[in-house]
């Protein structure tokens, strides 16, 4: 393949079945005084016992073609390896012959037919060859854009596994890192959204919710939802960018809502509501929302309120602690526990912040483009790995991760990041 400015690398490399451990002396002999690669090299690996052919070509687009050409040798090693293979697992014992004896018609039988068998000998030989010259030619490939490139009825037709067999590889290259200004130079700046004060109030919240918990709810007929108010809604919220697959965990049925633990800041939307009232309303995901594959995407709520309640509490103090939480002294040792746990989470998130804002920054001093392919692959991987992660954690369910597995979550997704 000779396309126009086309970069061709032609060596011929002695493959191993695991990565290469120490390369020959001659490759290097092969640099120029530039230190600048030849064209034309040959790559030795020491005490390597098989050898190809390799045509190197650079694609645009940051893809390279290998063209490689497997010895009949190893061919046949795939054909004897195959067939040992399927006289052990396919075949098995067969009454009045050894394992290693077993006709080769009989194991194409069992196996469905000549066609079948070539194939399963080719597959042999091609993952073979590719472990053997992946490591070595395809250092910087992009981890799953390998793929083979000819086509495989052609491949099958021409394969025999006593002579040499030629096929091609593409994969996607990894761009080289270029810096378009330095980092060391980077500055960082990232503001605390909290204090002292606010750490205080989070506690006092969090006593409310104590309180709460011990307390008595009262049936409310006569007025709509004000703060501090309990109620039983209907809840649906899904992406704006595929509203038919609701958030893992976020469609419920009478679902139990507290406005003192609103999250999601529903209850300014809410105020006012009557017992059979629905709304509906855009809003964006926080930035410190607990599930990150959701921050900064835009979501539609749908909240219909059934039935109302207001709150008659207990009083916080030493008898309140000391029979719900007996761990603490008296209410002021359980107020000042909550305060430094609340400042803490907030040094933790603030040190977190830190870290993305350092990935962000170094980010912006690269020039080198992203292969769309490397976008994607990279997106879908952590993607799953976080709807994974909602089922890990007790969020979400499988069935309501696999309704978010759709190219239209994958790319709300990566437009998020």
């Amino acid at each position: 393949m000779h396309a126009r400015g086309a970069h061709l690398v032609h060596s011929r490399c002695q493959g191993v079945s695991r990565p290469p451990t120490h390369v020959h002396a001659a490759s290097k002999q092969l640099l120029g005084a530039s230190g600048r690669r030849s064209r034309t090299r040959t790559v030795l690996v020491q005490a390597a016992k098989r050898e190809y052919e390799v045509v190197r070509e650079v694609l645009p687009k940051d893809k390279v073609s290998l063209t490689i050409t497997v010895p009949g040798s190893i061919c046949q090693e795939g054909f004897t390896e195959t067939v040992k293979i399927m006289r052990r697992d396919v075949v098995g014992p067969l009454k009045g012959f050894r394992q290693d004896k077993i006709p080769l018609s009989e194991v194409i039988s069992r196996v469905g037919g000549q066609a079948q068998f070539d194939a399963a000998v080719l597959e042999t030989v091609l993952i073979r060859a590719m472990g053997d010259v992946m490591p070595i030619h395809a250092a910087r490939m992009l981890p799953g854009s390998e793929q083979i490139a000819t086509n495989m009825p052609q491949l099958m037709a021409a394969f025999d596994p006593a002579k040499p067999l030629t096929f091609q590889v593409t994969y996607a290259r990894l761009p080289d890192v270029q810096w378009s200004s330095p980092y060391q130079d980077i500055v960082i700046t990232v503001q605390d959204t909290g204090n002292l004060e606010s750490d205080q109030a989070a506690a006092e919240g969090l006593i409310r919710q104590y309180l709460k918990q011990e307390g008595q709810k009262r049936v409310v007929a006569d007025r709509g939802l004000a703060p501090g108010d309990g109620a039983i809604i209907n809840m649906r919220i899904a992406p704006k960018s595929n509203p038919a697959a609701p958030y893992p965990g976020l469609d419920k049925e009478k679902f139990f809502f507290d406005t003192d633990g609103d999250m999601l800041d529903l209850t300014d939307h809410m105020l006012g509501m009557l017992p059979g009232e629905a709304r509906s309303w855009e809003f964006v995901f926080p930035q410190d929302w607990h599930v990150d594959l959701w921050r900064g995407q835009t979501a539609i709520a749908d909240i219909k309120l059934v039935e109302l309640f207001s709150y008659i509490l207990p009083e916080f103090n030493d008898e309140f602690v000391a029979k719900h939480y007996p761990q603490f002294e008296s209410a002021a040792d359980l107020r000042k526990s909550l305060v430094s746990s609340t400042s803490l989470a907030r040094m933790k998130d603030l040190d977190a912040q830190i870290q993305d804002a350092i990935v962000t920054q170094v980010s912006a001093c690269v020039a080198s483009p992203i292969p769309e392919a490397l976008l994607n692959a990279q997106g879908e991987k952590e993607f799953q790995a976080k709807l994974l992660d909602l089922v890990q954690r007790g969020v979400a369910r499988i069935e309501d991760v696999q309704q978010q597995l759709t190219q239209e979550g994958l790319e709300a997704f990566i437009a998020s990041e």
